[in-house]
């Protein structure tokens, strides 16, 4: 594989992490984004241990501004051949009595600011072609979940999105994915009963990494438009 430049964004999360060590160990010069400083160095130094270039930006997506100025730093480190969206924000709420500006938020992060930052993202995409866009979905993007109907509708979003951009771009040899994990050991995952008794029967984040792998390495005449994924084991 020919050496490349990738962008994480979500990378201080436990999956984002994950996903930005594994490209750095496939020989990329990684580029992160992330809103918890500390998470986001240690996100860093796994991806150097690997000998690979690493920059980080505190970004917060849901920001236009901080967006547009991160994706510049972006492009001036050279040319764009992978992205991939892991960022996002959980909530657990009735619908009746949900908080709006939570909702807001929720979908903010989730749909809204993926839709912009693949706005900024695809002309650099275009011009490494080949290369990948990955967006990290959830279970939620096939099915509904009560307590949490804005997590769902950004979830079901992102899931069109992805189906739609993969049509503009396919005939550029960009790639286009949705990965939807199951339950993970990371996050909202590990406050529910099967996370709290068994998290070691979920999924890890290394294997939503491996999945990003798989799209990111997969033949260029073909793309795996839709990965979904679950524990083996019924997280009941």
């Amino acid at each position: 594989m020919k050496e490349a430049h990738a962008l994480v964004i979500g990378a201080s999360s436990e999956i984002g992490s994950a996903i930005a060590v594994e490209l750095a160990s496939l020989g990329m010069s990684m580029s992160l984004w992330g809103r918890d400083r500390e998470r986001l160095r240690r996100a860093a130094a796994l991806c150097r241990q690997t000998g690979r270039h690493c920059s980080v930006d505190m970004v917060d997506v849901a920001d236009c501004a901080a967006v547009g100025h991160a994706i510049q730093a972006v492009a001036d480190r050279g040319p764009l051949t992978v992205a991939v969206y892991a960022a996002g924000m959980f909530d657990w709420a009735p619908a009746q009595t949900a908080d709006p500006a939570t909702w807001q938020r929720v979908i903010d992060v989730n749909l809204t600011a993926a839709a912009t930052v693949t706005s900024h993202v695809l002309p650099m995409l275009i011009a490494a072609a080949p290369s990948s866009l990955v967006y990290v979905g959830s279970g939620a993007a096939h099915r509904a979940f009560a307590n949490n109907a804005a997590y769902v509708a950004s979830k079901h979003g992102l899931a069109g999105l992805a189906e739609a951009v993969f049509l503009d771009v396919r005939d550029l040899d960009v790639k286009v994915s949705l990965i939807s994990p199951g339950m993970v050991a990371a996050g909202a995952s590990l406050n529910t009963p099967a996370g709290k008794d068994r998290p070691h029967e979920l999924l890890a984040p290394a294997d939503v990494a491996e999945a990003v792998r798989f799209v990111v390495t997969f033949p260029v005449r073909g793309c795996p438009t839709q990965i979904r994924l679950h524990p083996q084991r019924t997280p009941n």
